[in-house]
């Protein structure tokens, strides 16, 4: 089964969200909110375990899938410190298993639009 989760702090996008309540009404594809911040603030232990379990483990795939390493995406430095940026990512999420995703408001509106219009397709594409 198919899944669509986004990651965000506090509300998240608005449009992003509307159109995945339409996928969902239309399409009958689940999606999950998954808000990173904590009383609506940068929550760096919550990112962090988010990306450890969910992403990190599946870098390979996900690099090979998407053309871009996770660690160029979802990881950001400043001075001599990394830390991880997942809010504005939604991921496709197959069995429990993120199997590709995308970063970036304007490209998770692009993608959710496809959806919208093709349904099931584009999601079974991004996650082979």
């Amino acid at each position: 089964m198919i899944t669509l989760r986004y990651y965000c702090q506090s509300q998240g996008n608005a449009e992003v969200t509307r159109l995945l309540l339409e996928i969902g009404t239309r399409h009958n594809i689940p999606h999950e909110v998954l808000d990173l911040s904590s009383n609506g603030a940068y929550d760096e232990a919550k990112e962090k375990q988010v990306y450890e379990a969910e992403f990190k483990p599946r870098a390979k795939i996900l690099k090979k899938r998407t053309g871009r390493p996770i660690a160029k995406e979802l990881r950001s430095r400043r001075a001599r410190h990394y830390f991880v940026s997942t809010p504005g990512t939604i991921a496709v999420v197959r069995d429990g298993k993120v199997e590709s995703y995308t970063v970036g408001d304007g490209e998770i509106i692009e993608f959710l639009k496809m959806v919208l219009i093709n349904g099931h397709a584009p999601l079974e594409q991004r996650s082979q």
